[in-house]
């Protein structure tokens, strides 16, 4: 019993690694491939996201330069009467309104800010502007500076942060940039929690110094509004000493947040919240190594605009999405001399793919302009991660699938897991067949052998005739357990066909309770018969129904007491058997119809074996949907055969 139970945890061992071996690949390779097909459809969407982004941006330029030239060729038409805007084409732009600063300033602003066209977390571009002879003009970077307008236009002093800050110095106001993102994020009423000013010196051509302040804001009281209101207002000067100026600026700030209008009667339903400056403390400070000190008191202080590629209010731009443009060697490393190259009979820009692996980068190459003889150059850079789109769109059926494929291979092992029990329990039957069998038979073998034995010692003619008597019994015993095995294997046998006919119950105990009448004397036994007026009839094979009806009667008779009783009933719905032997325990019960199982022996008197005749009635029973209860009753065993429900 040990051996095989160790032999079967080895098959289940051996059996168990190479299961979830397979599903594990199973899984890898189903989701493999289904990530494969999603990143296919990032990548179509990151192309189809930077033409339309080129487009635009290409569509902005040109409209400015064809306005600007037009501009050109009219002031150029009154300056010099009968001049054509061809013989004036070599002139230097520089003489003229569209200068090559007023150029670059464009450039550059289209260049840092155009991000938002492509707003994707895995995907980034740069852009470079080139002029005529393919010098560059501008690229997206990062800056800091402002703009005024006036009547003159717009003037604008911006500055590559690239040109006087570290690194290390950059990432500082880069945090500070992102931590005040997430605050107004948090808080949409409040404009800002720190705010970013520049010292300039007095030609807004130098950057001399950077400020960052962490701004405290105090909402107005809705009684203090209210008290304002109803009171006389006060000189300047009252008012100046309750406001509180910005020691940095010398102002004082206010802000109102959103308010919610009903657009239907114009009424307001919400009213704005009102913000005051209560505090201004500068927090980090920068200053220009290469100004004197003395310089620095002639400067102008101006509040400022950050601008950092991807960290971003607008967008909700994080740290992390600007540190990697800006630790990107592709998206930085253009070229002080572009290099433009366009298959021949191509207008149409197309996307080069320099690199396509976990991290996909490619550029598009504009022409602004005439095709033949462009105003500028724009090179778009891209850098996209559609394996990292794909993995983070599919997490969810990453873990279904892992759910599902898990559930799946529990199953798998569980089913065989049973297999295995079946295969144990088929070998642990087949083993006590083979020793129920062997034991069943060596005593009738025993037996042949000692009278034969007996008849080589004695030669009297009386006991001759005794010992030969006792042989031949001996061998219709072993032939009878002979023929019992051979209908057990054909029972099991898918091959078995049942004939088809009516069969009455009633009739068949009436016929095999005449072949037990010698044994129902010899026992004293009475039997008591009652047969309602409808029969219980089955469709089925007589000879198999009349072995199984056989071996019930054979069990009441031979486990009957001496001068018992046995009592039969039959309906239409079932057949009852009882006799009035001693009752059975509860693992007799539980095992009677199992193959050669040991009962008491004190129950049978013998060794213990039952036999096979409840094994056979209950298998051939059950071929013809017909159903066997065992049970204990007052004074006896009853068997009830009755039909299956449902």
């Amino acid at each position: 019993m040990h051996e095989m139970e160790e032999i079967m945890r080895r098959k289940k061992k051996s059996f168990w690694k190479p299961t979830a071996a397979g599903f594990a690949v199973m899984y890898l390779a189903t989701m493999g491939l289904a990530t494969g097909l999603v990143k296919e459809r990032f990548v179509q969407e990151d192309e189809l996201r930077l033409e339309g982004a080129a487009s635009a941006i290409l569509d902005r330029a040109g409209e400015k330069e064809f306005s600007m030239e037009q501009e050109m060729t009219n002031e150029q038409e009154i300056l010099d009467g009968q001049k054509s805007f061809q013989e004036q084409e070599d002139s230097d732009r520089q003489e003229n309104a569209w200068s090559r600063e007023k150029r670059k300033s464009f450039y550059q602003d289209l260049a840092n800010n155009s991000f938002w066209r492509v707003n994707s977390k895995y995907m980034q571009i740069s852009i470079a502007a080139y002029d005529e002879h393919k010098d560059l003009l501008a690229k997206s970077r990062d800056e800091i500076g402002s703009y005024a307008v006036s009547t003159t236009g717009r003037e604008e002093w911006y500055f590559a942060l690239d040109d006087y800050l570290s690194s290390e110095e950059k990432e500082v106001l880069a945090k500070y940039q992102a931590e005040d993102i997430q605050y107004c994020l948090q808080e949409p009423d409040v404009a800002e929690k720190y705010r970013f000013s520049i010292r300039v010196s007095p030609d807004l051509k130098e950057l001399w110094e950077i400020y960052v302040q962490e701004i405290v804001w105090e909402e107005d009281k809705e009684e203090e509004r209210e008290k304002e209101a109803g009171e006389e207002s006060g000189d300047e000067e009252e008012d100046g000493e309750d406001a509180y100026m910005d020691p940095l600026t010398g102002g004082y700030h206010f802000m109102s947040g959103k308010f919610v209008v009903d657009y239907a009667s114009g009424e307001e339903m919400e009213s704005a919240r009102n913000f005051h400056e209560v505090s201004g403390e500068v927090v980090w400070k920068w200053t220009n190594p290469n100004v004197d000190k003395e310089k620095l008191g002639k400067g102008e202080i101006v509040h400022t605009e950050l601008t950092l590629p991807y960290l971003n209010l607008y967008f909700a731009g994080t740290l992390a999405q600007w540190q990697r443009w800006r630790n990107s060697n592709y998206l930085q490393g253009f070229k002080e001399q572009g290099e433009f190259v366009w298959e021949e009979g191509t207008e149409a820009p197309t996307l080069m793919i320099e690199e396509d692996g976990i991290c996909r980068r490619g550029k598009m190459q504009l022409r602004v302009g005439m095709v033949e003889n462009p105003f500028a150059y724009l090179e778009i850079r891209m850098e996209s991660r559609p394996w990292l789109a794909a993995v983070d769109y599919m997490k969810y059926v990453y873990l279904a699938g892992a759910v599902l494929t898990a559930a799946c291979m529990l199953a798998v092992i569980g089913m065989m897991n049973k297999v295995y029990a079946r295969q144990a329990a088929l070998e642990e039957t087949r083993r006590d067949f083979t020793n129920a069998m062997a034991h069943e038979l060596k005593t009738p073998l025993g037996v042949i052998r000692n009278f034969a034995e007996n008849l080589l010692e004695h030669h009297k003619e009386e006991k001759r005739d005794y010992y030969l008597s006792q042989i031949i019994g001996q061998t219709e015993e072993m032939d009878r357990l002979v023929g019992e095995m051979i209908e057990v294997s054909k029972l099991d046998s898918e091959k078995l066909v049942l004939a088809k006919e009516e069969v009455s119950f009633l009739a068949l105990l009436q016929e095999e309770l005449g072949r037990f009448v010698p044994m129902i004397e010899e026992k004293k036994i009475q039997v008591e018969f009652s047969a309602w007026k409808d029969d219980f009839l089955v469709q089925g094979d007589r000879d198999y129904l009349a072995k199984a009806v056989w071996n019930l009667l054979a069990n009441a008779v031979d486990y009957n007491r001496e001068s018992g009783k046995i009592f039969i009933q039959v309906d239409k719905e079932q057949c009852v058997i009882e006799n009035s032997g001693e009752a059975m325990g509860e693992e007799a019960l539980l095992h009677a119809f199992d193959l050669f199982y040991t009962s008491d022996k004190s129950r049978t008197g013998k060794d213990g074996h039952m036999g096979m005749g409840l094994y056979l009635a209950k298998k051939i029973l059950e071929l013809h949907h017909l159903k066997l209860v065992l049970s204990n009753v007052e004074g006896g065993v009853r068997v009830v055969v009755c039909r299956e429900r449902g």
